[in-house]
């Protein structure tokens, strides 16, 4: 006897996803919240987010959880298993080294002409000292379900993983790893809490009023 599944093809999702990113101390900053052109692109919004540009192999949301059982003596499995610990991070490869990608690899700093030290039309990127570093939100825009916009919302992550820039012959493309770690969300934020004031480490918002597949990178 032969058996179908009963899988929907719709939900078999493809496409790298387009990343946004902005210091989450920004004032007035807004997650994308209607079906407008803002919704499919962020940098249009007031405040407008700043894109990465091209990576280079997309965008990936890992959850490591940690569980620790409880035992009695009386029985061999554990009783229960209790969550200790979680971390939440979005990691990928930024494959646009601009100056303003050198400062969110390296956790924050600042971009911006100097043709006092120069001369017009030489821009500087300046790290942070050590002990500091930028917060940040994230949108990352992807295909959803049957064609829909899809939008992962993190209002709160630190850059922390390690950085290396190699330059190197051809083909070969300079590329900027990152690691955002997830924090959780506070009352100084400016995104992030829904109408009933409540914050949430991350949200996923799919606009089911598109309907094209394969309309993000």
């Amino acid at each position: 006897m032969s058996f179908s599944t009963t899988g929907t093809i719709n939900e078999v999702l493809i496409g790298t996803g387009v990343l946004y990113i902005k210091d989450r101390s920004t004032s007035s900053l807004a997650f994308p919240s209607d079906n407008s052109g803002a919704w499919e692109n962020p940098t249009g919004l007031a405040v407008a987010w700043d894109e990465v540009g091209y990576s280079e192999d997309g965008w990936t949301l890992e959850v490591d959880k940690t569980f620790e059982d409880v035992m009695v003596a009386e029985e061999l499995d554990p009783i229960k298993s209790l969550k200790s610990a979680q971390e939440v991070r979005l990691t990928g490869e930024m494959a646009q080294a601009s100056l303003d990608n050198l400062a969110v690899a390296l956790g924050g700093g600042s971009v911006a002409e100097d043709s006092v030290n120069y001369a017009s039309g030489y821009f500087k990127y300046v790290p942070p000292v050590t002990d500091q570093f930028t917060e940040y939100a994230l949108v990352l825009h992807t295909d959803g379900k049957a064609g829909s916009d899809r939008q992962f919302h993190i209002p709160r992550a630190v850059n922390v993983g390690s950085f290396s820039m190699a330059h190197q012959k051809a083909p070969q493309k300079v590329t900027l790893a990152t690691e955002f770690k997830l924090l959780v969300p506070d009352s100084t934020l400016n995104v992030g809490a829904d109408s009933a004031g409540n914050n949430y480490l991350f949200i996923v918002v799919e606009n089911r009023n598109d309907s094209d597949e394969l309309d993000i990178n």
